[in-house]
C-alpha cells in the first residue's frame, strides 16, 4: 500500500511540472505581432483628420505595454 501511496504523489507531481509551473512561469504567452516583441513601436500611416496627413505613433506598444508579448 505504501507504493500506491509514493507512486500517487509521483504522479500528482509530474502533473503539477507539466500543466501548472508553464502557465505560471509565462510559458503561454506568444510574441506581440505588432511591436514584434520589443515592446516600442514606430508606426505612421494616413490619417486625414490630422493636421500633417499621417497619425503617428511612437513609444511604448499599446497592444503588450511594452513587454513584447501576449496572451492567447
Amino acid at each position: 500500500m505504501e507504493v500506491f501511496g509514493g507512486l500517487l504523489v509521483v504522479v500528482i507531481f509530474i502533473g503539477v511540472l507539466v500543466f501548472v509551473l508553464p502557465r505560471v512561469m509565462g510559458g503561454n504567452r506568444i510574441t506581440c505581432n505588432r511591436c514584434d516583441g520589443t515592446g516600442q513601436i514606430n508606426e505612421r500611416w494616413p490619417d486625414p483628420a490630422e493636421p500633417s496627413g499621417f497619425h503617428v505613433a511612437k513609444g511604448t506598444c499599446p497592444k503588450c505595454k511594452g513587454k513584447g508579448k501576449v496572451t492567447p
